[in-house]
C-alpha cells in the first residue's frame, strides 16, 4: 500500500489533511517483471562475451591442424589455456550475477592491476584470426599500475573489442594506448578503433541500458563498462567521429597518487 497525506489550508485559519491510500500490488509486480528481464538480458550478454573468444580459440585450432602447421603443439597449447581462462571467466560471471542476489554479499576491493598484461592477455584471444584488424598496443612499461579488479577488466576489455571489431567489417585498426591525468593521480587507457564512428545526436545515449547503434545486439555493452569501471572508483568517456572511429577513455586511479 501507498500512502500520501496533503495539508489543507483555508483562508479562514481552518484546516485539515487529506489521506489517499493507493494499492500498488499491480505496479510492484510489473516492476518486478521488467526487473528480471533486465537481469535475464544481462546474464545472456555477459555469458556471450566469453564465447566468442572460445569461439575464435576453436576456429583458430581448426585452421592450424588444416594447415598442418609445424608449430601446432604450441598453438594448440595457448589456445587451450585461452580457453580454459574463458570458461574460468563464465565461472567468475555466475558468481557475479549470485552475488545480485545477496545484497550482504560486498564485491572485493580493487587492486593495482597491470594494464599492459592484461591487454595482452586479452588480445591474445583475437590475434591471429584472419580478421583484416590490426591489434596495436602502446603502453609504456613505465606506465603505474591503475585499480581495477582484473577478472572485470577483463570483461571491460572484451566489451568495447567486441564493439570495435563490430564498426570494423572491412578491416581496420584497434589501438590500446595509456597516458597519464591530474598530475599522475590518474592513468588514461583509450580504446581507440577506426571504424564506421557514432553520429553525433546518438553518442550522448551510448551508455544507456539497450541502447545500440546496431540491429543486433543487447545495447548492454557499455552500460556494464561504465558499471564497472565506475565501482574501481574510475570513470568512462567516449568520443566519436562518424568515418574516422571512435575512441573510449577509460579513467583509472593510479597506485601512486600524489600526497
Amino acid at each position: 500500500m501507498r500512502l500520501r497525506l496533503r495539508r489543507l489550508r483555508s483562508e479562514t485559519g481552518g484546516g485539515g489533511v487529506v489521506v489517499a491510500l493507493e494499492d500498488i500490488t499491480s505496479e510492484i509486480r510489473s516492476a518486478r517483471v521488467l526487473a528480471w528481464g533486465e537481469m535475464a538480458r544481462q546474464v545472456a550478454h555477459e555469458i556471450k562475451n566469453p564465447l566468442t573468444p572460445i569461439k575464435l580459440s576453436v576456429q583458430h585450432l581448426r585452421r592450424a591442424h588444416a594447415d598442418r602447421r609445424p608449430d601446432f603443439e604450441q598453438i594448440l597449447e595457448r589456445n587451450v589455456e585461452a580457453i580454459l581462462g574463458e570458461i574460468d571467466r563464465l565461472g567468475e560471471i555466475a558468481r557475479a550475477f549470485a552475488r545480485f542476489g545477496t545484497p550482504a554479499q560486498t564485491a572485493e576491493e580493487p587492486v593495482p592491476v597491470d594494464l599492459r598484461g592484461v591487454v595482452d592477455e586479452t588480445l591474445a584471444l583475437y590475434r591471429g584470426t584472419g580478421s583484416g584488424i590490426e591489434y596495436r598496443v602502446e603502453i609504456d612499461g613505465a606506465t603505474p599500475r591503475a585499480y581495477a579488479r582484473v577478472g572485470e577488466l577483463k570483461e571491460v576489455l572484451v566489451n568495447l573489442l567486441e564493439n570495435a571489431r563490430a564498426a570494423l567489417a572491412d578491416g581496420g585498426e584497434i589501438r590500446f594506448r595509456t597516458w597519464l591525468a591530474g598530475g599522475g593521480e590518474w592513468v588514461m587507457l583509450d580504446v581507440a578503433d577506426t571504424g564506421e564512428g557514432i553520429p553525433a545526436d546518438l553518442l550522448p545515449r551510448v551508455f544507456e541500458p539497450q541502447f545500440s547503434t546496431r540491429t543486433s545486439g543487447t545495447g548492454l555493452g557499455l552500460a556494464i563498462v561504465r558499471r564497472l569501471v565506475e565501482s574501481w572508483g574510475g570513470e568512462v568517456t567516449v568520443d566519436s567521429e562518424p568515418g574516422v572511429g571512435t575512441t573510449v577513455h577509460l579513467k583509472l586511479r593510479a597506485e601512486d597518487e600524489p600526497v
